[in-house]
């Protein structure tokens, strides 16, 4: 038994190689010995299931780190897990497939908690994995698709259209994107056409969420009257790889505040600006990329000050699990906030109980898509 995870108790055995035409049947036999091995008259063997994730990668090494997230996530949310990916060297043919089984143990017994199917392919062989997902679905259940791509998911083509249409949920990660304003754009149109037949999430959404709920809270009204009025200048920093999800940040407060985009320009290639209009009021966004870190929000600055009168706040990121006010860039006094950074299982698990479409999330791809297009004039 191999464990996968040092914050969960599921493990699992070495995967076993199968052809594809005998993959149903080899999970039966895994069952079966395991069921045999493991029950008793003191002891039971539940199976449990409470959907498919189909999870699609490009590469061996993006599957190889997404094998360790597995475990986690079947911990949390027991399911039939379909990894494919479509850019590999199989050992014999255009496709080849394995076979495993995740569990745990029960007070009374075991639960075998996911159920794991990988098929790989040659990139020439890769259209062919639609199909091969979509006999391997329990039936009855729901499906959500998780794509681990770096690709923007509606510019990757054919597989990622034909997977989606298996889909009842569709998550995907915008950081890492090599192309922010492209990527952007193309997810943002997709969404919209979806007309409430699917649900799709941007793991980037609840990756900030500590930062959203820390905005909302301390510049509410009530906490800090006038300052969301009279606000002018927004600073952010972030790290490498994370301007599509500072992007989507920036998207949220437009959308929730209802600022109309004007213009936009790159600086260098690690800085740029957006420009907003709330009312008569100019709304100035500067953007920088940090030269190293994590792809995290580093820094984060309002400024509402007049010539008579400062008023500005400012947060940084002191480590993993806390947010700071910085005392001499603020006029607030210095706090700390809790603000965990979430492991990807952990914000796949979240996402796999949700059934219902994110307006608020939605409405923040419109704005971000508005100020793709200005940004690209």
């Amino acid at each position: 038994m191999i464990p996968k995870n040092g914050a969960s108790n599921v493990v699992t055995q070495a995967p076993k190689r199968v052809s594809i035409a005998h993959i149903e049947s080899g999970l039966g036999l895994l069952w079966a010995q395991f069921n045999h091995a493991n029950s008793d008259e003191q002891a039971v063997v539940m199976r449990a299931c409470m959907s498919n994730l189909i999870i699609y990668c490009d590469t061996p090494k993006e599957a190889e780190v997404i094998s360790q997230e597995i475990a986690p996530i079947v911990d949390i949310h027991p399911a039939r897990i379909l990894l494919l990916v479509g850019n590999a060297n199989p050992s014999a043919g255009p496709l080849e497939a394995s076979i495993a089984i995740y569990y745990t143990a029960l007070d009374d017994g075991w639960q075998v908690c996911g159920e794991r199917i990988d098929v790989i392919s040659t990139p020439a062989a890769a259209d062919r994995l639609p199909s091969v997902a979509r006999s391997l679905l329990v039936g009855d259940l729901p499906t959500t698709l998780w794509w681990a791509s770096q690709r923007p998911p509606p510019t990757a083509g054919d597989v990622f259209f034909q997977l989606a249409e298996l889909a009842n949920q569709i998550i995907y990660d915008n950081v890492g994107w090599l192309n922010p304003a492209q990527g952007v754009a193309a997810m943002t149109r997709w969404v919209a056409a979806q007309e409430n037949t699917r649900i799709v999430h941007n793991l980037a959404w609840r990756r900030f969420a500590g930062w959203r709920k820390l905005i909302s809270q301390v510049l509410d009204p009530q906490a800090t009257p006038g300052a969301l009025h009279a606000l002018h200048t927004i600073e952010i920093a972030h790290g490498p790889h994370a301007l599509p999800m500072t992007w989507l940040l920036a998207g949220w407060l437009a959308s929730q505040l209802k600022w109309q985009s004007v213009d936009g320009k790159r600086l260098s290639n690690s800085e740029l600006v957006w420009r907003f209009r709330n009312n008569n009021q100019d709304i100035k966004i500067q953007v920088k990329r940090l030269p190293k870190g994590n792809p995290l929000i580093y820094h984060l600055m309002f400024d509402w000050g007049k010539p008579e009168q400062a008023g500005r706040i400012c947060f940084e990121r002191l480590d993993n699990e806390r947010i700071g006010i910085v005392e001499a860039l603020s006029t607030v006094p210095p706090r700390a906030f809790t603000a965990h950074v979430p492991e990807r299982s952990t914000l796949v698990s979240a996402q796999l109980a949700q059934r219902n479409r994110d307006k608020i999330f939605e409405n923040a791809l419109k704005a971000s898509n508005a100020m793709t297009a200005v940004f690209q004039q």
